[in-house]
Parts: structure tokens; sequence; C-alpha cells
């Protein structure tokens, strides 16, 4: 398992400009488009750093979103059907997923979320802390991404839409961009229910954003904790089940 992840690994910090694209667009965005908007919406204080959490947590999503799909596609382009004919379990190919994406998440939004932390003057402490939110986080979204396979094993077109809706729900309606306390009663309902609200807010809460505009940070942990549990024991048990009989396109 550690000599696929080593590979995969490697295979995935080929392409050095892509990594670095992630942290222009997090230094575009934030520098540039974060100073515009925080002057227009004035009703939230200091939204500046609201909005800087909030595009980490977005490329926290899309890293996940990312190695959900690049499982998926391993199986479209014949690789799955190689990889399974190593001396290696369903459920350790499942694992080394995860801690490829893992690992993937740790590189591109390390680096923007020291210079949050720079700029906050933020102790270490704190942000390895606010790092393990993310990764718990990442945890829940792959689990999400991977467990929904059997579809994409079946029409990876079903699932690109499956996978493309789900996320503008997840990311819009949630507290990433804007907080509870502004938002319609309608929205805000909707919003609760979004597991993202509660990762969003508890990745806050440890960066010392203001409490006021959160919900309350042990309600946040036990529903991201209970989420990655619940996304790992679903994608243990379903991946295995689901891997069998996997054609290639």
């Amino acid at each position: 398992m550690l000599s696929l992840l080593k590979f995969e690994l490697r295979e995935a910090f080929d392409s050095v400009p892509w990594t670095v694209y992630y942290w222009i667009f997090f230094a575009f965005q934030y520098f540039v488009y974060g100073q515009l908007v925080s002057r227009l919406v004035v009703a939230v204080s200091d939204y500046y750093v609201y909005y800087g959490t909030g595009l980490i947590i977005i490329m926290t999503f899309n890293i996940g979103s990312w190695a959900g799909r690049r499982f998926v596609e391993s199986a479209h382009e014949g690789r799955l059907k190689y990889i399974l004919s190593l001396p290696v379990t369903r459920g350790q190919l499942f694992l080394e997923q995860l801690l490829l994406g893992l690992a993937v998440n740790v590189v591109r939004v390390g680096p923007p979320l020291v210079i949050l932390s720079i700029l906050g003057g933020l102790p270490s402490s704190v942000l390895l802390v606010s790092l393990a939110v993310l990764l718990l986080m990442s945890v829940g979204v792959m689990g999400i991404m991977i467990s929904l396979s059997f579809v994409a094993f079946k029409s990876f077109d079903i699932y690109s839409a499956i996978v493309a809706s789900m996320s503008a729900l997840l990311l819009r309606f949630s507290t990433i961009l804007y907080p509870l306390a502004f938002m319609p009663t309608s929205y805000a309902a909707v919003s609760l229910a979004n597991p993202l609200t509660y990762g969003a807010d508890l990745f806050r809460s440890v960066l010392g954003v203001d409490a006021n505009q959160l919900l309350s940070p042990e309600l946040s942990a036990f529903v991201v904790i209970a989420v990655g549990i619940s996304t790992l024991t679903v994608g243990t048990m379903l991946v295995p089940r689901v891997l069998e009989g996997v054609k290639s396109s």
C-alpha cells in the first residue's frame, strides 16, 4: 500500500505548475478580490478575514472532490484493473486514496494557511489544529466522492452530474462565504443541514474569528468528526463491493 501511495504521490506532484496554480489562485482571490468584496460587505465585522478562511475551505473541498474523481477516472482509464491485481486489499486501496488526498491537501492548502496565520499573528499550535480540522473535513468530502464511485462505474456522465450538483449545493448553502446570522431564515435552515457549515465554523473558531458569527465549536466538532467516521465506515464497506467487476471504457 505504501509503495502504491509513493507512486501516486509522485504522479500527483509531477505537474508542479498545477500546484503553484492553487497558491496563485489564493493570493489573487485573497489580496485582490478579497480587498474589494470586504469593502462591500460592511454588515460582517472583519469580512476580509472571514473571506480568506472561506477560500481555504473551498480549496480543501475542491481537493477532496479531485481525489474522488481521480479514483473514478482510474477505473475508466483502465488503471484500476491493474492496481487491483497488486497485493493490496480493497480496504487498503480505499485508505491509500484517502492518504493521497490528505497529502495533496497539505501541500496545496498549507502555504495559504500559513499566510493567514502569519497575518493574524497566530501561534504554531493554532496552525496545526486548524490544519487538522481541514484534513478531517477533507476526509469527509473524499469519503463521499469515492463512495459515489458505484454510480460512476455504471455511468460516468451521471456521476459527473451528481458531483457537480452536490458541490454547488454544499458550497453555496453553507457558511463558507457568509455567516449564518446574516442569512434569510429559509436559507439558514438548509445551511444547518449542511456538514460544511459545521466544518467552516469549527475552522474559524480555531483561528479566532468572531465567535458571535459562528455555531458552537463543540457542536461543530461533533458533526465534523461524525461525518468523517461515517464516510470512512461507508467507504470501507462499499468500495470493496463496487470494485468487483469494474469495466474500463
